[in-house]
């Protein structure tokens, strides 16, 4: 396959990134970050019809959030990166069976019950939140996270989860309510500590994706209010990545991407 073969010839760019690996992720997330706030306020002014933020319609997040999306997967594409950051085939996935609890914990939002929503909407939602979804594991979990993994796996796990925390205070520019985005960094912060653990075990994003899609989805689908279940999600998954990585050191975690091994061998 194709991502085989481009993970076995790294660019040079690439090389160096993973040279300086702290300062390569956080200057990645700054520019992603810079990205977002310069990308909504270009948008206001280009698009100004439509709205600025919302989970029901075409809006200006929503242009942005596709947007995101594409350049973190050109950056991969063009770091020929794919394994690197957990695009893996399903022959190179392991420890599957630790998503029991995630897909578990994808019904809390629900337990007070359904809203009435229509389908057009309930539609909207999953693009918008799989565009999300991808954007934000691609960086964090994909990107970050490859980077840091050279320095130990609770450092790349704490960093690169304070690190997708601090990427969600650029959601400012988009819907100006300091103290929800504030809220909603500290506990991307916190979820992020299991996110990152079950990318280390299973060696891949893929399902990680789609688990963070549905569970924003389930979160503006479910009657419980949306900072209470976010933040049982979180704390539940924090607590089990912390299990499940407990003990673990870098060389006991797989890895299949040429661009990894040598990580760890250095």
């Amino acid at each position: 396959m194709t991502t085989a073969r481009t993970d076995d010839h790294e660019t040079r760019l690439g090389a160096a990134l993973r040279a300086r690996p702290l300062p390569s992720a956080i200057g990645l997330e700054a520019f992603f970050i810079a990205l977002v706030v310069v990308g909504a306020l270009l948008l206001s002014v280009l698009l100004p019809g439509l709205p600025g933020y919302s989970v029901t319609g075409p809006s200006q997040s929503l242009v942005l959030v596709a947007v995101l999306a594409f350049v973190v997967l050109a950056l991969i594409a063009g770091l020929r990166w794919w394994r690197f950051t957990g695009f893996t085939p399903p022959s190179e996935w392991r420890d599957m069976r630790l998503y029991w609890l995630p897909i578990v914990l994808l019904a809390v939002p629900l337990l007070a019950g359904l809203k009435a929503v229509p389908p057009a909407t309930i539609g909207m939602l999953l693009l918008a939140y799989l565009l999300t979804a991808v954007f934000e594991e691609s960086l964090s979990r994909g990107i970050e996270l490859g980077l840091l993994r050279s320095l130990g796996v609770w450092p790349a796990v704490l960093i690169s989860s304070l690190l997708f925390g601090v990427g969600h205070l650029g959601n400012s520019a988009l819907r100006g309510a300091w103290a929800i985005v504030l809220l909603q960094a500290f506990g991307a912060a916190v979820q992020g500590i299991g996110l990152a653990a079950l990318r280390l075990r299973t060696n891949s994003i893929w399902p990680l994706i789609g688990i963070h899609a549905l569970h924003d989805v389930f979160l503006q689908l479910g009657r419980l209010p949306i900072p209470l279940a976010d933040a049982v999600v979180a704390t539940i998954l924090a607590v089990y990545g912390i299990v499940i990585l407990r003990g673990r050191r870098l060389e006991d975690l797989p890895s299949s991407s040429p661009v990894e091994r040598r990580t760890v061998a250095v």
